[in-house]
């Protein structure tokens, strides 16, 4: 079931504000919208899914059936925004890393290779969004004075008891950045500030890295991992009920940089994956109804090597270079 199509003033590309170069990709639970003039995605929610009604009753009366409900549960209305997140706090109880294993050893490799870290001891780090932690862990063990945000007040709690990290809470789209440091004592500039796999849900990029810069101390290095915008993000995560309220172009990512004077250091390729198979891919049980949207939309027919894939990469920007 499709929501009503666009109303005339939201023909407008909500990233770059050009008019009339948007085309709608129904998904089963949001609405993509994809620019044609400057390649970026912005997303937004069903007011109803298509099997919700059914999905919900069922789920109900098959709740204690694991592999049903799991699937159900896709189909069906879930948490939303900050609530979403919760679950951070569950993973912290539980003292394992889970897929958070490794990456302060592979982000510290990826900063030697560019020559922009010898050692973490002394350095001032931002990380935003590092939820569960585990990362902003490993560079306070390592020497590094790290202060880390998060976008739930409880998983802030957690992070903050069970692992010992200085905390705070911070929405992208509510906070302002600048403020929220101040409130946590004010900071002299750091030297790295850390955004992993998160400016997706962030709706003013240019304006965050216009933050970033003013938070950087001289040749600090602004690290930002992320999935550049492909046709392949809407299959993959169309049962999420919150999900990439934007998809960014690796060039708009890099343009938002020059213009708040952020020099480009270092990329890092860190693979990709498939929508519908292996690692990270759509549970086979909902890959059907994906590929109905994939099968009714010539828009996914229309894209590049690049959108049959969602890929990682992580761009290291410094200040005053």
């Amino acid at each position: 079931m499709k929501d009503a199509p666009l109303v005339p003033s939201e023909r407008y590309c909500a990233i770059c504000d050009k008019k009339n170069s948007i085309k709608e990709i129904d998904t089963y639970k949001s609405t993509w919208l994809y620019c044609e003039s400057c390649g970026c995605y912005s997303r937004v929610q069903k007011s109803r899914y298509p099997l919700e009604g059914l999905s919900t009753p069922l789920f109900e009366i098959f709740k204690h059936i694991p592999k049903l409900n799991g699937f159900l549960a896709s189909l069906g209305r879930k948490k939303q925004g900050v609530d979403f997140y919760r679950y951070y706090s569950d993973q912290l109880a539980t003292g394992q890393r889970g897929p958070w294993e490794g990456q302060w050893n592979m982000v510290t490799n990826e900063l030697r290779s560019a020559g922009l870290l010898q050692d973490w001891t002394g350095k001032k780090v931002l990380e935003i969004s590092g939820e569960p932690g585990f990362f902003a862990q490993d560079v306070m063990k390592a020497g590094g004075d790290i202060l880390v945000s998060a976008f739930a007040d409880d998983v802030a709690s957690a992070m903050r008891e069970r692992l010992g990290l200085r905390t705070f809470v911070y929405d992208f789209n509510k906070d302002d950045i600048l403020k929220c440091i101040e409130s946590e004592g004010g900071s002299d500039g750091f030297d790295f500030i850390f955004i992993r796999f998160a400016i997706g849900f962030c709706e003013d990029l240019p304006g965050l890295m216009r933050k970033m810069r003013l938070l950087l101390r001289p040749k600090g290095v602004l690290y930002i991992s992320f999935s550049p915008a492909s046709r392949v993000v809407p299959l993959r995560w169309m049962f999420d009920d919150y999900t990439y309220l934007r998809q960014y172009t690796e060039a708009y990512v890099n343009d938002s940089a020059k213009l708040a004077a952020l020099s480009m250091r270092f990329r890092f390729d860190e693979g990709f994956f498939y929508w519908d198979r292996g690692p990270f891919s759509l549970h086979w049980s909902l890959r059907p109804f994906a590929r109905h949207y994939l099968n009714n939309n010539s828009f996914y027919k229309e894209g590049e090597v690049d959108d049959s894939v969602q890929r990682r990469v992580a761009l290291a920007y410094v200040k005053g270079d």
